[in-house]
């Protein structure tokens, strides 16, 4: 069954504040926007960074996977698989920027599903809409923070890559739990280190650039605590990988 209403329209029936249309992605923000914390941070939100971040900075992320990394049509695929994404399903991905994962969602959704991007930078969210808006795909400016949806309104909903950049990685974690339906997958991939390297001075080099690393019991532990059961749990070089799945 293909959907008769856009991609923004069906998001501003999910959506629970009003939003308005800029710049091709809805915002719930407005002038609220999450104080950038580090560089990092504020370097997402410069409209050059936002153009070059898909064949720069996530080819950072590769290298810090290790021996274990994969190309981006790889990574795309194993995403989709991992949130079980079939025809119909409503998808959210959390601190999307410019919304190449989002995409692979959509596609994987089909024409009667729906991905739903959502950052707080707004121009990584206009080129995500200049770029990626295509088929049943849209995008949301929010904070992961406070995610603007039901309780339980997706099928699956993931963060990838972005969650250490978040002032409140464990909120947002409890966030997006709360956002995925009984029997939906969540993934999570993030920068993590071992408890050996969880001291004060390995915390103040790795946030200097305003990323966060965090220790690998963070994400399962707080996915737990939300009531999810995790499923996967991996890591590969400086990067960590979970699954899990709210129960039916």
């Amino acid at each position: 069954m293909i959907a008769t209403q856009s991609p923004q329209q069906r998001i501003v029936e999910l959506l629970l504040p009003e939003s308005t249309v800029v710049h091709g992605y809805l915002d719930v923000l407005g002038a609220e926007t999450p104080p950038a914390k580090g560089i990092g941070q504020a370097a997402m939100r410069v409209p050059l960074i936002s153009r070059i971040y898909e064949p720069i900075w996530r080819e950072f992320f590769r290298l810090a996977m290790g021996r274990n990394a994969v190309g981006v049509r790889r990574e795309k695929q194993r995403a989709v698989d991992s949130l079980g994404i079939t025809e119909g399903a409503l998808v959210l991905d959390v601190g999307c920027g410019p919304g190449l994962f989002t995409r692979a969602f959509g596609r994987a959704a089909g024409d009667s599903g729906l991905a739903v991007g959502l950052d707080a930078s707004e121009s990584m969210l206009a080129e995500a809409a200049r770029t990626n808006a295509v088929g049943p795909v849209g995008f949301v400016r929010g904070d992961a923070g406070h995610l603007p949806f039901a309780d339980g309104a997706f099928d699956a909903a993931a963060c990838f890559f972005a969650l250490h950049f978040f002032p409140d990685a464990e909120g947002a974690l409890a966030e997006i739990a709360r956002v995925a339906r009984p029997g939906g997958r969540i993934a999570v991939t993030a920068l993590a280190h071992p408890p050996m390297l969880d001291f004060p001075l390995f915390r103040g080099v790795a946030g200097i650039g305003g990323a966060r690393s965090l220790g690998y019991h963070v994400v399962p532990d707080v996915l737990t605590a939300a009531g999810c059961e995790v499923t996967v749990r991996k890591s590969s070089g400086a990067v960590q990988f979970v699954t899990a799945v709210q129960p039916a």
